[in-house]
Order: structure tokens, then C-alpha cells, then sequence
């Protein structure tokens, strides 16, 4: 009972660090619908989500750094392969998605293709996010 009472405040703020990142949505995903909006055509979509996917890529590098950061040594190294486990598995992922795409005909698959390989960046960058912010409240 006692091993609940602990584990009661980290389940909720779980579910509460999940629901509310859900809930607000994110600068990046703001000026990627702003900038979609002036560029409704597949090129100009295409653009857009690419400029996205690098700054989910650079918001996932901040996050993963400032992260280890704040890990004692053990954590740390965990965490890195971890990544690097994670890395391999957005590799692979990201060939399928080439792989599954290449075989649709129309230009409407060309967004989507990029859109599913930003979600795999953006998934990663947002749960070390999670993380971070769990590490930092447990250092208060």
C-alpha cells in the first residue's frame, strides 16, 4: 500500500505532463499550420514541414542535452544508449516510411510522407521534454 502512496504523485504527473502538452499546442506546430496556410501547394507543404522537422530536430537535441545534463552518471549513460537505440530505430523507420510511400501514386502522399517522418522526430523530442520536466521537478 505504502509502495502505491509513492507511485500515486508520479502517475499523475505523468498524465498531467502528458495531457497538457497535448492540450497546448506547440510553437512549432503554430508556425507549421501558419506557414501551410500560405503554402497550400505540395512543394510549398513540403518546405514547410521540413523547416519543422528541423526544428524538431534541434528541440529534441536541446531537451536530450539539457536532459543529461541534470542525470547522475548511471542515468546518463543509460539514457545515451537509449538514444542511440532510438536513432537506429528512426533510421529504419524512416526507410519504411520511404519504402511504404514510394509505392503511392499522387502528389497528396508527398506531405504526408514528410508529416509521418516529422511525428517520429517530434514524438521523440516531446517525451525527453516529458522527461526533462519530470527531472527538473524532482530537483526542486
Amino acid at each position: 500500500m505504502k509502495n502505491y502512496l509513492i507511485l500515486l504523485p508520479v502517475v499523475l504527473l505523468l498524465s498531467y505532463s502528458s495531457v497538457y502538452s497535448q492540450d497546448r499546442k506547440h510553437t512549432i506546430d503554430t508556425e507549421l499550420d501558419e506557414c501551410i496556410e500560405l503554402n497550400s501547394h505540395t512543394h510549398g507543404m513540403v518546405e514547410c514541414i521540413e523547416k519543422a522537422i528541423e526544428k524538431w530536430d534541434a528541440e529534441l537535441n536541446k531537451f536530450y542535452k539539457l536532459l543529461m545534463n541534470e542525470l547522475d552518471e548511471e542515468s546518463a549513460k543509460t539514457l545515451k544508449s537509449a538514444e542511440l537505440e532510438w536513432i537506429s530505430y528512426k533510421d529504419k523507420e524512416m526507410q519504411s516510411i520511404e519504402s511504404i510511400f514510394s509505392k503511392l501514386d499522387g502528389t497528396m502522399y508527398i506531405p504526408m510522407k514528410y508529416y509521418s517522418k516529422m511525428d517520429i522526430i517530434k514524438t521523440r523530442a516531446l517525451q525527453l521534454k516529458d522527461y526533462y520536466g519530470l527531472v527538473k521537478v524532482k530537483g526542486k
